[in-house]
């Protein structure tokens, strides 16, 4: 039985599978197809199996991200609670940039006129005041019906306490409105939590996604039937668990970060096996380059984010994104400045190296020139880059307005990218309170292997691990991922006089939801974990932190631990905690997963001494130097040997670059290079 994993990057598409009887891992990769990305990925799929026993297919997509970034979503509405309309437009008047007067808020994702009032009020305790008029909504739809809207929203004030308006609501829409029944979110499903902004501006964001990702599913799955690989389709949500693709598309806010979340989730899976339990993760790919942290095994999460502007509630990995990628290209302005990124060059038409049309100079063109990459050993399997292309592209766009060679352009180019993914590890690890000197460094993507070990030594980080496939690495994390479902329900309390029963009660509902899902993913019982977490705040503060709870059945043992650990966590992020009195409950969460297989890496070391490299090559470092290094290819590796440094490693879907520090073959197949 054959389990494959799909992630689809701004440049390639890499798809990873692994045959449950052997283990055996198999990787490739295709260019990313614009604007439609199921031609790569039926294409990446078909490089590695023709096989009818293909069991299940993993897939992150950025669909919904480019989606919400580039306002292709569908015209939307939104019926909200008489006095609420602006909601959107008053949103927490907080600026991303303190001091910039000039800030530009981006418009809501509902113009005014398609948000409608409609007369209904649920009290704060779940009671009603009002009752909903359902002649007020049913105008609405015909409201709707003309201006032709493709998806609707419904978001009430306290509807998380008591939904049953909301629920009338959607009712009555598909009444009237039976094209729309499937393309109607209610808040009080979507994120059943206090706060209006939030929970309204996470149900309009579901909404305005619904259609595109429901129809793309759809047509994903009938080309994979038509294609003969058709297979049990797991989509990678934000959070670094999997969810079949009609849960997805229900609620496509799940997938707003599952491209980036597959890498993180094997790095995680990676450090456990190299016995690492501090990690940051550096995902360089050809469009951009993504970041995180790994503490004590467990990947950063975050219960808010951001993207494009607009608020999302729902629990997700803590992913910092910066335009650095193989594919940024590099300019000068006209005060003799320059820059790389955030603007890439992509998979069409690309570097100019690929010889596709691209003329522009990027980060892969200055690898090329400073013979870092080859010209005679393709990229990603598909591309033989052309050096002239990318010397005349360097020569024209930087070095002659800079008045330098194209060498020290080239040099001058890579050690710009470095400084910006540097920025944005410094974001996750300092900036945090976090000492660089305790982490370990995993550079992956088909670029982060090149600028890893630069950047690990920049930060003093004391050791950089390359995984057995980085380029493919976001793809291996999906099939080492488990199916997850994240539950949460408002419970306001204060902590020292809530009872265990009352607790209990909460949990255990919620516990039954996460059964029913898994066992609509096909998980057995023996393969459920269930998962319990408190968010709880001091009286008087505005937002919460998450605290594990020891027990699904909580007594006042497992309740006191809880309020024990939050006085920590508060510490440690402010500084400071008070006492057990002031300690409120604001959330209860539930985490049902669902255990898959993890592909087995590597096996013991086999063998010592050092490495027997292809050939040598002469390469410019960073610092202008040039040098004569061996050139090894990843599949004559074996485990337990050592490398010479520098030296280049050249494997299919990525190439590395070992400048300095002590390297070695790990017994996972992984890379590991000690810069102590």
């Amino acid at each position: 039985m054959t389990r494959a994993a799909v992630d689809i990057g701004g440049t390639f598409t890499d798809v990873v599978t692994v045959d449950e009887s052997t283990g055996r891992l198999i990787q490739a990769k295709a260019l990313t197809t614009y604007p439609d990305p199921t031609p790569g990925f039926l294409n990446a799929l078909a490089k590695v199996t023709d096989s009818t026993d293909l069991e299940t297919v993993g897939y992150g997509t950025t669909l919904a991200t480019n989606a919400v970034l580039t306002r292709s979503g569908a015209r939307t509405a939104l019926l909200t609670t008489e006095g609420f309309r602006d909601v959107l437009e008053i949103r927490r008047t907080h600026r991303s940039t303190l001091f910039d007067i000039y800030e530009k808020i981006p418009e809501p994702l509902v113009p005014r006129p398609l948000r409608l009032e409609i007369p209904e009020r649920i009290a704060a305790d779940g009671s009603v005041v009002d009752p909903l008029d359902e002649p007020a909504v049913r105008a609405a739809a015909e409201r709707l019906r003309r201006a032709r809207v493709e998806s609707i929203a419904v978001s009430y004030l306290f509807s998380f306490m008591n939904p049953q308006h909301e629920l009338r609501t959607r009712e009555i829409l598909a009444e009237e409105l039976p094209e729309l029944a499937e393309d109607i979110t209610i808040s009080s499903e979507a994120l059943p939590l206090h706060r209006e902004y939030e929970r309204t501006s996470t149900t309009v964001m579901n909404a305005y996604l619904t259609p595109l990702v429901r129809s793309y599913f759809s047509r994903l799955r009938a080309e994979l039937r038509d294609s003969k690989l058709f297979a049990w389709l797991q989509m990678m949500q934000s959070n670094g668990g999997l969810v079949r693709p009609e849960r997805a598309a229900s609620f496509p806010i799940l997938t707003l970060l599952s491209g980036p979340a597959g890498g993180v989730m094997a790095s995680a899976y990676l450090a456990d096996l190299l016995g690492e339990t501090h990690l940051l993760t550096l995902d360089m790919g050809g469009t951009s380059c993504d970041v995180a942290g790994v503490t004590n095994g467990d990947p950063d999460t975050r219960l808010d984010f951001e993207i494009g502007g607009y608020a999302v509630s729902y629990p997700t990995l803590d992913i910092h994104t910066v335009g650095a990628g193989g594919g940024s290209i590099a300019k000068v302005d006209d005060f003799g400045r320059i820059s790389v990124g955030p603007d890439s060059a992509g998979s069409d038409p690309g570097p100019a190296c690929y010889g596709r049309g691209g003329e522009l100079p990027t980060v892969t063109d200055a690898n090329l020139v400073l013979g870092v990459y080859d010209q005679e050993f393709q990229l990603g399997g598909e591309i033989f880059p052309d050096l002239d292309l990318a010397a005349r592209a360097i020569e024209r766009h930087v070095a002659k307005p800079l008045g330098l060679t194209v060498v020290e352009a080239a040099v001058g180019i890579v050690r710009l990218v470095n400084a910006n993914m540097m920025h944005a590890l410094r974001t996750v690890s300092i900036e945090r309170g976090r000492d660089p000197r305790d982490f370990a460094l995993v550079p992956f993507g088909g670029a982060g292997p090149t600028h890893g070990v630069h950047i690990a030594r920049e930060l003093a980080l004391r050791r950089v691990v390359i995984p057995p496939i980085p380029g493919c690495n976001s793809a291996l994390g999906i099939l080492s991922s488990d199916v997850r479902h994240d539950l949460v329900a408002t419970l306001r309390a204060r902590m020292a006089k809530l009872t265990p029963v009352e607790l209990g009660k909460a949990i255990a509902l919620m516990a039954a939801e996460a059964r029913q899902e898994l066992e609509e993913d096909g998980i057995p019982p023996e393969r459920r974990i269930l998962r319990a977490s408190l968010d709880m705040r001091y009286a008087g503060q505005a937002y919460e932190l998450n605290v594990a709870l020891p027990s699904l059945r909580p007594d006042g043992a497992a309740m006191d631990r809880a309020i024990a650990d939050f006085h920590l966590v508060h510490q440690t992020r402010y500084g400071h905690s008070l006492g057990d009195d002031m300690v409120d409950l604001v959330n209860v969460r539930v985490t049902g997963l669902g255990a898959i297989p993890k592909p087995r890496l590597g096996g013991d070391a086999a063998t010592t001494g050092q490495a027997e490299p292809r050939s040598h090559r002469s390469v410019v470092s960073v610092e202008g130097r040039a040098s004569t290094v061996p050139v090894y290819r990843r599949a004559d590796l074996i485990a337990g040997q050592t490398l010479a440094t520098p030296s280049v490693i050249q494997q299919l879907d990525s190439t590395t670059y070992l400048p300095f520090g002590e390297a070695r073959v790990h017994s996972t197949g992984s890379i590991v290079v000690d810069l102590r």
